[in-house]
């Protein structure tokens, strides 16, 4: 099958679903403003003993000092976390010293416990917020130390692709792991919005310009990026991010089922 990951918000309803799935499965740890990084860790700790993989967002805005930075490498050490991805962060002030992603990631890929792999965030339709110039700098700049790509939410595989080569023929030659989402019900998006808040959904929404189309037609959308996108993986992409919004068995089921359905 296709290489994927999926990622998961540190809440005690998926605790379960972890162990249903067959394994080894890449599961990526989200941190959210309101419960931090150390509250991931504590989740990481929890599910180690499913045997599967484990990515931990670190988002830069939760690190409170270079201390703090010392404990979470040191805690991910100890449960045998090998990557991180490095992320600016929701939270609307930032508790420590760091802004950004690309003030903490030469931080951690210059520490003594940096782990093997090291990933950044992209955006193919660009950021609301932020300018493109300044976008193209900084990812220039991050993906000097960083080891992978991962997209927001893009349900357009030719804006994709076109923004794919470009940063191809800037020189940024970095496995790209497509965002992407399953078959998710807008009765859970909604749910998992009340969840983290009213604050950080929206700025969640803000970033992920996909998010609106995902909300309108949410099986037909994911459908037809993951059907357009497999024959790509392992040559023009690694593979795919799937934002599965906590429902990982079903994400995961449904990528299988795709997956063998259209290799025929």
């Amino acid at each position: 099958m296709a290489e994927a990951r999926y990622e998961v918000m540190p809440f005690a309803s998926v605790e379960a679903q972890v162990a249903e799935l067959p394994g080894p499965v890449r599961l990526t740890i989200t941190t959210s403003p309101k419960h931090g990084v150390d509250h991931s860790l504590d989740f990481a700790e929890r599910i180690r003993g499913a045997g599967h993989p484990l990515t931990l967002h670190v988002a830069a805005r939760m690190v409170r000092s270079e201390e703090h930075l010392d404990e979470i490498l040191a805690r991910a050490r100890e449960l045998k976390i090998e990557d991180l991805f490095v992320i600016g962060g929701d939270a609307p002030e930032q508790l420590g010293p760091f802004s950004s992603a690309g003030e903490l990631l030469d931080l951690v890929a210059a520490h003594p416990l940096r782990p093997a792999a090291l990933g950044i965030g992209a955006y193919p339709e660009g950021h609301p917020l932020i300018a493109q110039r300044v976008l193209d700098e900084a990812l220039e700049q991050k993906a000097r130390v960083a080891t992978y790509l991962v997209t927001q939410l893009c349900f357009d595989p030719r804006v994709l692709l076109t923004w794919l080569d470009g940063l191809r023929d800037r020189g940024i030659d970095l496995p790209l792991h497509v965002g992407a989402a399953g078959p998710i019900e807008r009765r859970k998006l909604l749910e998992i919005s009340m969840r983290i808040g009213v604050g950080p959904s929206l700025r969640f929404a803000r970033k992920q310009r996909g998010i609106a189309q995902l909300f309108r037609s949410p099986v037909d959308a994911a459908t037809r990026v993951h059907d357009e996108l497999l024959p790509l993986v392992g040559a023009r992409i690694a593979g795919f991010h799937f934002f599965t919004f906590n429902e990982l068995v079903a994400t995961w089921r449904w990528h299988e089922e795709r997956s063998r359905t259209l290799a025929g």
